[in-house]
């Protein structure tokens, strides 16, 4: 948690210096190359899930929307391979999410 509040801290600064008029190449190109390598990583990541999911959906015949649907109703019951591949399922919808945030256009 510390580690966030200090990064939320240096992004604030930042933040304020730009509001006030402040530019800076460098400061640009580096969070430029930040979003990229980021997005890379989290893009590996969910390749990394959706390779991981992809086999349990092979091995139980069943995509994982109809997994999803029946694990949450307790049709299926809580084996560990449905655990984990819900919990598969929810770490890459919220890698999704960030890649999403990460990789939206700049309107300026």
């Amino acid at each position: 948690m510390q580690l966030q509040e200090h990064t939320l801290t240096k992004i604030k600064r930042f933040e304020h210096l730009f509001q006030h008029g402040h530019k800076s190449l460098l400061i640009d190109s580096a969070l430029t190359k930040l979003v990229e390598m980021e997005l890379s990583e989290l893009k590996r990541n969910f390749y990394d899930l959706s390779l991981r999911i992809d086999q349990l959906e092979r091995q139980y015949a069943m995509p994982s929307e109809e997994f999803l649907e029946r694990f949450d109703s307790g049709e299926i019951g809580d084996a560990a391979d449905f655990v984990e591949w819900f919990a598969y399922a929810d770490m890459r919808t919220e890698l999704a999410r960030k890649i999403d945030i990460l990789a939206e256009k700049d309107n300026t």
